[in-house]
């Protein structure tokens, strides 16, 4: 029989209810901190890293990797009222898509989640290779499916809270480029664990990766026997449109501003599912909500609902309802009034939000 591991224990797929897909529940930003400033971020004033009501905006358009302020890592608190605010929309479980070095205590998670009584499902592997904790970086593939799988049987650490499904980075400076040699294997080493254990893996992808590095990421994490359904691709909604695409429109005046699915669909006629996953972002390059609804519904049209999952992507608490933003609610009130204005039944909705996440995280 099928289960769902949360940090509370196994539950039957029935019991997950709505879901967000992709969050950061408890993050530990200090590895990301380090890859910004390595890549050279320019200076930013330190009184405009503070968290409060003046710098919010900035901090929402990106300042907040860089403000320790905004961190939600060790404040059970705020994880607990953001996954309460989840649950007065309806919302009954959310994954936290933290690998580890991102990823915050689970026994905060295991807290959190017991205090607000909605799941939490969280993830073991590793991030891009820039953003990974020391000791992790030389692990050969054999050692990082033997350190995976032992997480996935026995617990993190000495916490006996299991994770419920895989995560792993893809990234790329130069979209021509081969994918790294440390993050495919990763990638194949995660993807083994899931041929074994049938436990989902959710992939990062993101800017500048071309359409080619996202299909061979695909590639490699189907040669290892797992099949395509267990196979979730993130941020796919992040390739509606060309990176450059806002430069060009607001420089050429004959310049039409639209979308395409191309890229999320040859994913998915691989058999993989995708992640429409960062709702309610306001980073420049990054489609809008109404771009991101539009590339979904051209999906629901072309029959591809039963492969699809919904999530924000929220890191930090600037983005929580806690502090005026979204937190995890945008989808919920933003997408199905759109879907029904489009002439689609409620069922649809469920699908994308409860059904899905069901099929995607039982094992």
């Amino acid at each position: 029989m099928s289960v769902i591991t949360t940090v509370r224990g196994d539950i039957d797929p029935s019991e997950l209810g709505y879901t967000s897909m992709h969050e950061h529940l408890n993050a530990d930003l200090t590895l990301m901190l380090a890859l910004v400033q390595r890549y050279g971020v320019s200076s930013v004033p330190p009184q405009w890293l503070e968290l409060k009501n003046e710098n919010l905006a900035f901090l929402r358009d990106g300042g907040a990797t860089l403000s320790r302020e905004s961190s939600t890592s060790g404040d059970v608190d705020f994880t607990t009222a953001e996954l309460q605010y989840f649950a007065q929309i309806g919302g009954r479980a959310v994954c936290d898509a933290s690998p580890i070095g991102l990823r915050g205590d689970v026994l905060e998670l295991r807290e959190a989640s017991e205090r607000s009584d909605v799941h939490v499902v969280f993830a073991t592997g590793l991030y891009v290779f820039d953003a990974r904790p020391q000791g992790y970086s030389d692990l050969s593939e054999d050692e990082q499916v033997a350190f995976f799988t032992r997480e996935v049987t026995e617990g993190v650490g000495d916490t006996g809270i299991r994770p419920g499904f895989l995560k792993c980075g893809l990234s790329a400076i130069d979209p021509t480029a081969p994918l790294n040699d440390a993050e495919a294997t990763t990638l194949r080493a995660l993807g083994r664990v899931s041929a074994e254990t049938g436990l989902s893996l959710h992939v990062h992808t993101a800017f500048p990766m071309s359409r080619e590095q996202v299909l061979a990421g695909v590639d490699v994490a189907l040669s290892t026997g797992m099949p395509a359904e267990r196979l979730v691709m993130m941020h796919m909604d992040s390739f509606l449109r060309p990176w450059d695409a806002i430069t060009k429109y607001v420089g050429d005046m004959a310049a039409p501003r639209n979308i395409s699915t191309e890229v999320p669909r040859v994913v998915l006629d691989r058999g993989a599912n995708i992640g429409f996953d960062s709702w309610s972002s306001t980073v420049a390059v990054l489609p809008d909500d109404y771009d991101r609804v539009k590339g979904l519904v051209d999906l629901l049209r072309r029959g591809y609902g039963s492969q699809i999952g919904l999530g924000h992507d929220t890191t930090t608490k600037p983005h929580g309802k806690s502090y005026g933003g979204y937190g995890y609610t945008r989808f919920g009130q933003f997408v199905p009034p759109m879907l029904a204005q489009l002439g689609f039944g409620e069922d649809v909705f469920q699908k994308l939000v409860v059904d899905n996440p069901a099929r995607i995280l039982a094992h």
